[in-house]
């Protein structure tokens, strides 16, 4: 039995991963250049990090709602480069992607009620450093390790659509979507 392959990604999953894509790239920049060098003693801190903890989970949902439909839908043949190791690599990225990002989502989630439990709502200010957290380690070395896979995974798609010119970008984007059966 034959499988359907796509030329596309359905719309809905083009807009989701764009979206997720900007509200990753907004929370990496908010935690990087904003939390993580205003002092914890700043009345205002509290207030982006309940912003910042609100994008983390509406990136939870739209991750949610992403895989749901991927694994429903129909999609187009994985894309190759023509080397086994780069596509052996596309995929183990592909897959630490999905993984980091939930990881990051719990490990914020839970740095995010240790601190609430322990300080904000009985009026304590917040402790002189977030490292006391295990989970806030594990949150700051997982948003490194996401900043760098979203660089290679941006040099990839490059890559394939400068130096390989296969119109992967086509791909993860909207038009006309044709779905053809798999060739076995």
């Amino acid at each position: 039995m034959s499988r359907a392959v796509a030329s596309r990604y359905q719309p809905v999953l083009v807009a989701l991963h764009w979206l997720i894509a900007l509200m990753i790239v907004g929370l990496l920049c908010l935690g990087f250049f904003v939390l993580a060098n205003m002092p914890n003693s700043d009345p205002a801190k509290l207030d982006i990090l309940k912003l910042h903890m609100a994008g983390g989970m509406f990136v939870l949902a739209l991750m949610t709602l992403r895989v749901t439909i991927c694994f429903r839908s129909t999609r187009p043949a994985t894309a190759t480069t023509g080397s086994s190791l780069l596509d052996r690599l596309a995929s183990i990225a592909h897959t630490s992607l999905y993984a980091i990002v939930f990881l990051m989502i719990a490990t914020g989630f839970f740095t995010g009620f240790l601190i609430s439990s322990a300080f904000a709502p009985n009026g304590k200010p917040l402790p002189g450093t977030f490292a006391v957290f295990p989970t806030f380690q594990a949150h700051a070395v997982l948003a490194t390790l996401l900043a760098i896979l979203i660089a290679g995974h941006i040099c990839a798609a490059l890559y394939h659509q400068i130096v390989l010119k296969d119109g992967l970008f086509r791909r993860m984007w909207f038009g006309k979507r044709i779905i053809v059966p798999a060739e076995n």
